[in-house]
């Protein structure tokens, strides 16, 4: 299995409401439209719970996640009119940002549907052994559900503005409730202050998640 992840940036002046009913709408019948998609998750931005340095690290307001089977799908979807033309086409019409991450996936998802919390970070290759080992301690401690995707390639849209500074990973935890989400990134949580000695720059945010395949 291999996996996309896209994080987006709604365009200026549109709402929330009218960013989220494009992109599950018109968009994402063009996106079911390409051959190979396996599975077909839009991860929506509800609140920014946590972010190193102050200020959040990347502009994210919904972050797509594209399963394939193989290498071999995702170039075949990538590469049909659909991938190639009409979803570049239409992709001003509701965003202002567009930052592509193909990913290699660690880890594996409740199979009921918890409170979802994405983290987006960067750390640098070499912090990829000590980040999976830390967060392995704190899934067995805490009794959370984690995932780690590492990031292996990267690209963007020649009409939409990119993030300077692609992720180098993405952490997704899973929580029994919204209040234990907000908990776990207190100032005194123990994985907040985990998180933040292994990573030099990341925003944790709660995810309104919906599964459109």
């Amino acid at each position: 299995m291999i996996k996309r992840m896209t994080l987006l940036a709604k365009r200026e002046g549109m709402s929330t409401t009218d960013f989220r009913s494009y992109w599950a709408g018109p968009h994402a019948k063009l996106a079911l439209g390409m051959t190979g998609i396996s599975r077909y998750v839009h991860n929506r931005v509800d609140k920014v719970l946590w972010t190193s340095g102050g200020e959040p690290a990347f502009d994210v307001d919904g972050i797509v996640e594209l399963f394939f089977v193989d290498d071999d799908a995702m170039r075949i979807a990538q590469a049909s009119a659909v991938g190639q033309k009409h979803i570049p086409a239409d992709e001003p019409n509701f965003l202002k940002g567009w930052t592509l991450c193909v990913v290699e996936t660690q880890g594996d998802e409740p199979s009921d549907r918890k409170t979802k919390v994405l983290i987006p970070f960067q750390a640098g290759s070499e912090a990829r052994g000590r980040l999976q080992s830390a967060l392995s301690r704190a899934a067995v401690d805490a009794a959370h559900c984690f995932a780690l995707d590492w990031t292996v390639s990267t690209a963007r849209r020649e009409r939409l503005w990119a993030e300077p500074r692609p992720p180098d990973g993405f952490i997704a935890v899973w929580f029994d409730s919204v209040a234990a989400a907000h908990d776990a990134f207190d100032p005194a949580s123990g994985l907040r202050r985990l998180i933040e000695a292994q990573v030099s720059a990341a925003t944790a945010y709660l995810i309104d998640e919906l599964l459109v395949r």
